[in-house]
């Protein structure tokens, strides 16, 4: 009996107790060359860093399977594997291309003189011969009388309208073309057909000595889930990115898994 406690008791001191609670910086690599935008990516490149996370969760669904038998229909044995590993995590703050990963959805960049048509309404008064300059050269033009909602006849000479009456005030509304580039994320256009590997670092803190060490999480094969949901308005708070994947296992039978954690000896991201 003594024995048994002291043995016990020496078992407790070996180990170290530990926690963490930060998961930053996480890095999403290509699996295979996928191109985002203009930026061509090879297998193993970094296709984003995710830095500033505010909650991260992790999650491992097992499958358990039991040989019952006998009295009551016990178990007796039991097998157990992994099914898969959800990943999710919330980003107040992205990238074009966190967006567009997000979203899964395919980003082309716009370059300079690209023409993008865009919507624009403007409330102008005209001067004492009925002219007045838009803002931009519309290739299309409503205007409307801003008391009644009419809508007026004009004469238009790139960005100069003439009406018939003087000092009017209009509505006008029209399409311009813009043309200092942008990027665009075309929704419902896939942008990753097939795996992501999922890299990501915590800090883990010895329970007995205060001692911060680096924690490495590795997924090798993460299938990213889209299910944005974006809410805007005056009263809304800003924008809150919900991150969505699924670890599935690797390897071969009896020897599969579904992810990796290390404990290092030392703190990586260390300053000293």
């Amino acid at each position: 009996m003594e024995v048994g406690l002291h043995r016990s008791f020496l078992e407790d001191k070996m180990v170290d107790l530990f926690s963490f609670k930060e998961l930053e910086p996480c890095y999403l690599k290509a699996t295979y060359p996928i191109e985002i935008g203009n930026r061509k990516i090879e297998k193993g490149e970094v296709l984003a860093t995710f830095d500033k996370i505010q909650i991260g969760a992790l999650k491992e669904v097992k499958n358990f399977v039991a040989a019952r038998g006998g009295f009551d229909n016990r178990a007796h044995v039991y097998w157990e594997t992994t099914k898969e590993l959800p990943l999710s995590f919330s980003q107040g703050v992205f990238s074009k291309t966190q967006l567009a990963l997000l979203m899964n959805s395919k980003l082309v960049d716009f370059q300079k003189d690209d023409p993008i048509p865009v919507l624009f309404s403007e409330k102008i008064e005209s001067d004492e011969n009925g002219e007045f300059n838009l803002k931009e050269i519309p290739i299309r033009l409503f205007l409307y009388e801003e008391k009644t909602g009419e809508k007026i006849s004009f004469g238009l000479d790139g960005k100069r309208v003439k009406i018939e009456n003087p000092y009017t005030e209009v509505v006008a509304q029209y399409t311009y073309n813009y043309m200092d580039g942008a990027s665009q994320i075309q929704l419902g256009k896939r942008l990753l057909t097939g795996f992501v590997e999922l890299e990501a670092r915590t800090r883990v803190k010895d329970d007995t000595t205060g001692q911060v060490v680096t924690g490495l999480f590795k997924i090798p094969k993460l299938k990213l889930m889209s299910d944005l949901s974006i809410r805007l308005g005056a009263q809304a708070t800003p924008v809150v990115a919900n991150f969505s994947a699924v670890g599935v296992p690797v390897g071969s039978k009896g020897s599969s898994y579904v992810g990796e954690f290390y404990i290092l000896s030392n703190d990586i991201d260390s300053d000293f």
